[in-house]
């Protein structure tokens, strides 16, 4: 039995770990931390974990734990990856990875020293549908790809204690929803990019939405869009080439319905592509990736890349004025 620790009781880690592991007989939910320890039993109860751990700590140090899943905000992360990797503990760890480039870089130098993996929740790159994806853009069917636009957008709600509002914990709608864009545009072109120009709308001292321009090495380009004010939820990428179009809705969560739609002078077609939902397909990866030695299907350095990618678009969107046309 592969037994996973959370450290949080966090919303996240009720679909992202104990909903697809309840559907394993190899996987199982073993443990709970949480920074209030009347909260880790509450929750524990609540979701039928046996163990509630007084402590991380505790929970770091716990012989029965074979990953760690951290679910804290980002401000967190740091501390309580290289805290768990010093116990000797494989770690999942949710997105946004770290506050910047320069922790995602000593987060991953730590576990190489320790020798354990280390990895981000990044679910919507593990699901069939981006495969696909991935497949039709280099088949040639589109020509030379040319350019990509990107937009995940939901409303956020302004409730006390949300961290997406709260800029010391790691908030922004560039943390938590553009980190998608960005990573659906990086895995497509294969290549890290230059941020060209960037723009951000400021509500409650963090970015409220974002909108920024990239560059990639062949000349490929992209926009991205990401808004925690947004009316409705929307979340979409388009990939443009000399011979054609490929248009697919909700590349964030395709479980949830999705569409991909290709245009080309031979015609149109829509097609669905079935597969365990993101978060089942990314926790199969892990355990494959912890208990077996299956190599993770992001690069390495991909937690550090992301990062260094939102970096760019903050410092590019920093003397810049917002437009609403952009939005």
């Amino acid at each position: 039995m592969f037994r996973i620790g959370l450290v949080g009781a966090s919303r996240v880690a009720t679909y992202a770990v104990i909903a697809p592991a309840a559907t394993r007989d190899d996987v199982t939910v073993a443990a709970v931390a949480a920074r209030d320890p009347a909260r880790a039993r509450a929750y524990a109860a609540t979701h039928g974990i046996p163990k509630a751990h007084d402590s991380y700590a505790a929970l770091f140090a716990d012989p029965d734990i074979d990953l760690v899943y951290i679910g804290t905000t980002p401000a967190r992360h740091r501390a309580q990856v290289l805290a768990a990797l010093a116990a000797g503990k494989p770690v999942l760890c949710e997105k946004p990875f770290a506050l910047d480039a320069a922790e995602a870089r000593e987060m991953l130098a730590a576990a190489r020293a320790a020798g354990q993996p280390l990895v981000e929740a990044v679910h919507s790159r593990h699901h069939a549908l981006f495969a696909r994806i991935r497949a039709i853009a280099a088949s040639g069917e589109l020509g030379r790809l040319r350019h990509l636009e990107a937009r995940f957008e939901i409303e956020v709600a302004k409730r006390a204690g949300e961290f997406r509002w709260t800029p010391a914990l790691g908030g922004g709608a560039l943390m938590d929803l553009g980190l998608y864009p960005l990573t659906w545009c990086r895995g497509l072109a294969g290549a890290e990019p230059v941020v060209r120009r960037a723009q951000m709308r400021m509500e409650e001292g963090v970015d409220a939405a974002v909108a920024a321009e990239l560059v990639f090495p062949d000349g490929l380009t992209a926009e991205i869009h990401a808004s925690m004010i947004a009316s409705g939820r929307s979340a979409s990428l388009v990939v443009t080439g000399d011979e054609g179009r490929m248009t697919v809705r909700n590349p964030l969560a395709p479980q949830l319905g999705h569409a991909l739609i290709v245009e080309t002078r031979a015609g149109t077609r829509e097609e669905e592509v079935a597969g365990p939902s993101t978060y089942a397909a990314q926790l199969d990866a892990v355990v494959r990736h912890v208990r077996d030695g299956t190599p993770w299907p992001l690069p390495p350095d991909d937690p550090a890349n992301s990062m260094a990618a939102i970096e760019a678009v903050r410092h590019a969107a920093a003397d810049a004025h917002w437009h609403h046309s952009r939005a």
